[in-house]
């Protein structure tokens, strides 16, 4: 009994067979070795013995066999036919004594298995499965969705290389759009970014998804029109930039409208998210006409960093069809402060430069997560908009919240309230709260900072720090008689750059102890007596103590922190205990 290696292209498998049988048998054990991939009839496989020089094949050497490399010395010999005879019928051992041949050894190719056009084998499979993949109508797209850049470019220079690669799989184009940039192509000069973007023939039909996406590439409507507004070019940024992001990552945008301009509040006009992300990883800067540095500076200008962990993130600055990418990275010499570097600049009225945008645009896309994943996730997601069920709208900024009531509220008396609160509460210098920085009856809206993170305890140890910050709040308001009167862990936020260290946001409940009763407020969140009594005092407060304890996402909670729970979720009011006394306890808590 003998062992032979074999091998079919992308496989290599034992066979062990008695030299005394026939090649005809060493077919049938070659097809029963691999019935799912060899599908002809076993006499039709063609074998051939592996000969380098006098003795077989080394192992080593299969690899450029396969790739049609040179290989000195190798020969291949047919085992199944000569020139007058089918050799089906001949002995093994006469075939390896004919060819003087040496007994087989590991680590070595003995039998070159060929299989007939159209059988199976897993290198056939796969070649026909790429094939297939890549002829399906939009097989680019899925291509970049997939892809996955294991090396980010460190230089300007190798993010230019990048952004100008060709496409892996190209783009079909029908013929009426190949025809329309061949004509436009008479100098040769977008022949180059052609044959990296698309299939060398036209095909004669596209889907509907690429059909829709190359016209506003190469035959759109509008460009080079008069404009007069930012609005005005809105379609054009977003078909090239927003909408082909979105359909090549499964990302989402978000556009910020006169936002800035109504509030003084920095938004992005645009921010692009990668798939189950909130870090605005692509942001715009637009204007219909001026000069270009100018929304380049605004891309990082009022920028605080907050991406430590990756080298930058990116953005574009759009005047008119002018467009330039850029890389937004920390400025080092500046701790939370931003610098914009220039990748390439674009000019969307020429058909060139619509291409190469286009390839740039395709090619930077694959490089949103990679910078994603090496970033921690924000405990509010960037520049986010949150509509509350009483239809307060909350806008995040980049170093503020913008809070807008709606008409069916008493703004009025909401922000006047808010502007005497907060006076009172810095003329006291109350500790760990929000500061009011600006308020617009006008325009219904409050500006907030700071940001903070909305990231609730995660162990017993931020826990006491949480409520130790709140205390000291509680202990300076209600020292001078304020109350809160709405404390859940939604209206307690970490700060982002000081550690375990926490604030009280939202005091459009907040007033003066005592107060009278009031029913818009939940009653399973809320004390007791805030409904039901004729009036209530700071101690609602304490009950909120006890309900945030009740709520915490930290679960065996320690029984001193039980007995606290309990204290303070006393529905006598005056047997609940003091901020005061609440605070000795914690931060004894903390000491031990």
């Amino acid at each position: 009994m003998m062992k032979f290696f074999c091998a079919i292209v992308g496989s290599v498998f034992p066979i062990d067979i008695d030299v005394g049988q026939s090649v005809g048998d060493l077919e049938k054990a070659i097809k029963a070795e691999n019935p799912a991939t060899i599908t002809c009839d076993a006499k039709d496989l063609r074998l051939y013995l592996a000969k380098k020089g006098t003795g077989w094949l080394p192992s080593v050497d299969l690899a450029a066999i396969e790739d049609r490399e040179a290989v000195p010395g190798f020969e291949k010999v047919s085992l199944v036919d000569t020139k007058r005879e089918k050799s089906s019928t001949y002995l093994i051992q006469k075939v390896l004594e004919m060819n003087g041949m040496p007994s087989p050894q590991a680590e070595q190719i003995h039998v070159l298995v060929v299989v007939p056009t159209g059988a199976s084998t897993p290198e056939n499979n796969r070649k026909r499965k790429r094939m297939e993949e890549k002829d399906a109508p939009d097989a680019w797209i899925k291509t970049i969705k997939d892809e996955r850049v294991t090396t980010l470019p460190s230089t300007r220079e190798a993010m230019k290389d990048h952004l100008q690669r060709a496409l892996h799989v190209k783009i079909p184009v029908s013929g009426r759009l190949f025809q329309l940039m061949s004509a436009r192509n008479s100098t040769g000069e977008i022949s180059s970014v052609l044959d990296k973007l698309f299939d060398s023939e036209p095909r004669e039909a596209i889907s509907d998804i690429t059909g829709t996406v190359l016209r506003e590439i190469i035959d759109p409507l509008g460009f080079g029109s008069e404009s007069v507004s930012e609005q005005t070019y809105h379609h054009s940024w977003d078909a090239v930039i927003a909408m082909l992001l979105r359909l090549v990552t499964d990302g989402i945008f978000r556009r910020n409208l006169n936002v800035s301009a109504s509030t003084g509040a920095y938004r992005p006009d645009l921010c692009f998210y990668s798939t189950n992300s909130n870090i605005c990883v692509f942001r715009g800067q637009e204007k219909a006409r001026g000069e270009l540095d100018v929304p380049v500076k605004e891309l990082h200008e009022k920028l605080r960093w907050r991406y430590d962990d990756a080298p930058y993130v990116f953005g574009y600055a759009a005047v008119g069809l002018l467009v330039c990418l850029v890389t937004i990275r920390k400025d080092e010499k500046k701790e939370t402060c931003a610098k914009a570097e220039k990748i390439e600049t674009y000019n969307l009225e020429s058909l060139k430069d619509r291409l190469s945008f286009f390839l740039a645009m395709l090619n930077l896309s694959t490089l949103f997560k990679p910078v994603v994943d090496l970033i921690r996730p924000l405990g509010i997601p960037d520049y986010i908009t949150l509509y509350r069920s009483n239809g307060v709208l909350i806008k995040f900024a980049e170093d503020c919240v913008v809070k807008t009531y709606p008409k069916s509220m008493p703004s009025d008396e909401i922000i006047r309230n808010l502007k005497g609160l907060h006076r009172v509460m810095k003329n006291h210098s109350v500790p760990n709260i929000v500061e009011l920085k600006n308020a617009n009856m006008k325009k219904k809206h409050v500006k907030l900072a700071p940001i903070g993170l909305l990231t609730p305890p995660e162990n017993c140890k931020q826990l006491l720090m949480a409520l130790r910050d709140i205390l000291k709040a509680l202990v300076a308001l209600h020292a001078i008689n304020l109350m809160h009167r709405d404390l859940r862990w939604e209206n307690v936020i970490k700060y982002s750059i000081d550690g375990d260290k926490w604030f009280l946001i939202d005091f459009d409940d907040g007033t003066s102890s005592p107060a009278a009763k009031v029913t818009h407020l939940k009653a399973e969140s809320h004390a007791p007596e805030i409904p039901s009594s004729s009036s209530h005092t700071v101690k609602v407060d304490i009950w909120s103590v006890g309900y945030l304890l009740m709520t915490s996402p930290v679960q065996d909670l320690p029984p001193e922190l039980g007995r606290i729970k309990s204290q303070c979720l006393r529905k006598n009011p005056s047997s609940r205990p003091t901020a005061k006394s609440l605070l000795t306890a914690i931060e004894s808590l903390i000491e031990s």
